[in-house]
């Protein structure tokens, strides 16, 4: 059954949209008094109102903006006169979802309606989604019990209430992209688009036309106009990750974007209007880079108008076990198994530095729940994962092929080995777990006996527990 309510201070109005609108589940209930009205649908939001612009007492904008902002999902059509369509499509830029000049067609009216309801019953639709995704926690929406990581989610969302930019700082792994994406999701922007943009990623003969997009012929190879990132954030929010990677003379080009929304593409001469809100995220010390004269002062303080600052994970201890369950139950479910963690694996990962943050401890409970048959983690099980601080002080003095090299022969190593062990010295019956074939997990296992100095044997593997 689909509610609609009409708000108009004409009763004939009402009831000849009553009558046009009557058909088997379709309930209409008209209030020419605006307050009346407004009150049933804040007590009770319907699927749709349709909406007077011009009323006595109270406005249609006054009674649109309490129902906008009590419910912000609900589909408000403003039935409007000639002489003030100008402010219904002001409305609509602010949130409403169409209007209706009068006089309207029967036909006018039942297309709207049509369009609107199809509108609520998708919102509804994702609303139940998202609530079974956060319910099977499929959802990356920030997740915290610590008090300190609390005050910057209560800041953030204070923050997404309004258009200001933002600065997310904080270590690499701590999660400044959820935290953008929480934002952007709390806004009244939540329906438009978040771009998010890796500024480090991109070398810097490419991040400019990313950014900004070219007119065709700007360069060699620039067959057509293609608009940039930034213009693929309209109506939405544009998240610049990593901001202190941008080279100075790009970040002149962004400041005078921030300052003015708007950008000229690369080769082009128009300016070009982009309505957009601005999130970033960084893990370097900005202060220090301004003084070394390698980040504008100016484009610093334009974007950080509010600065959130997360805590490493290691000043957070009560949200370790927290997260661990959290990554636990989403993995258990993805691979199909059925985990849960003793008490003193949970005390083991509290006492953990975590250097890489929320991103490590997250890839550590997957890879423990790829590789565990099911039952119960141990603290056996994170012994396996622990790496000596001067192991990895030792590896980052080795140039980057032959520390990954080193680190990756480490882990194959020691990852065959603990399945073979608990496939009881059965090398068929660990290959098959592992999900490679015999000769590529006795290479695994023949990193050992070359680190001993010894010759792998085929034969004598071959009498491995069969």
């Amino acid at each position: 059954m689909s509610r609609i309510v009409v708000i108009d201070d004409e009763a004939a109005l009402g009831e000849n949209i009553q009558r046009m609108l009557r058909q088997p589940g379709t309930m209409v209930s008209a209030y020419t008094d605006p307050a009346k009205g407004l009150a049933e649908c804040l007590t009770n939001p319907p699927d749709l109102v349709l909406l007077d612009m011009r009323m006595p007492g109270m406005s249609g904008n006054e009674v649109f903006a309490r129902l906008h902002e009590a419910h912000p999902g609900l589909p408000i059509v403003f039935l409007t006169a000639f002489g003030s369509v100008e402010s219904a499509v002001l409305a609509m830029r602010n949130g409403a979802f169409d209007y209706l000049q009068k006089p309207f067609k029967k036909e006018d009216l039942l297309l709207v309606v049509r369009r609107a309801l199809a509108h609520a019953s998708l919102e509804h639709e994702v609303e139940a989604l998202k609530g079974r995704l956060e319910a099977l926690g499929e959802t990356d929406e920030a997740q915290s019990r610590s008090p300190a990581m609390l005050d910057q989610m209560e800041k953030s969302r204070r923050a997404a209430s309004t258009d200001a930019t933002v600065m997310i700082l904080g270590e690499s792994g701590t999660g400044k992209e959820v935290m953008a994406r929480f934002i952007h999701h709390q806004s009244r922007r939540k329906d438009g688009p978040f771009v998010p943009v890796e500024c480090s990623a991109m070398p810097g003969s490419l991040i400019e036309s990313e950014l900004f997009g070219y007119e065709r012929g700007a360069f060699t190879g620039a067959e057509k106009t293609k608009k940039g990132l930034i213009e693929s954030a309209d109506g939405g929010t544009l998240f610049l990750d990593e901001i202190g990677d941008l080279g100075v003379e790009l970040q002149t080009r962004l400041f005078r974007f921030v300052e003015e929304r708007a950008l000229r593409r690369l080769g082009g001469l128009a300016q070009v209007k982009v309505d957009c809100r601005i999130l970033c995220a960084t893990n370097q010390d900005l202060a220090a880079k301004i003084k070394a004269g390698t980040f504008r002062e100016e484009l610093f303080y334009r974007l950080s108008v509010i600065t959130v600052k997360l805590p490493p994970l290691r000043e957070r201890p009560d949200d370790i076990p927290h997260l661990a369950k959290f990554f636990l139950e989403r993995f258990s479910r993805r691979y199909g198994k059925s985990l849960t963690g003793s008490q003193r694996f949970y005390e083991a990962l509290v006492k953990e530095r975590w250097p890489g943050n929320v991103r490590q401890l997250k890839n550590v409970m997957e890879r423990l729940t790829a590789l565990h048959p099911g039952g119960v983690l141990e603290l056996e099980d994170l012994a396996e994962e622990s790496q000596p601080v001067d192991a990895r002080s030792s590896l980052s003095a080795l140039p980057w092929k032959d520390a990954r090299e080193q680190y990756l022969s480490s882990f194959e190593l020691s990852y065959a080995q603990a399945v073979l062990a608990r496939c009881g010295g059965n090398v068929s019956a660990a290959a098959r777990e592992a999900g490679v074939d015999r000769k590529t997990f006795y290479a695994l296992l023949k990193r050992e006996r070359e680190a001993q100095g010894g010759e792998s044997n085929p034969q004598s593997e071959q009498t491995i527990g069969e």
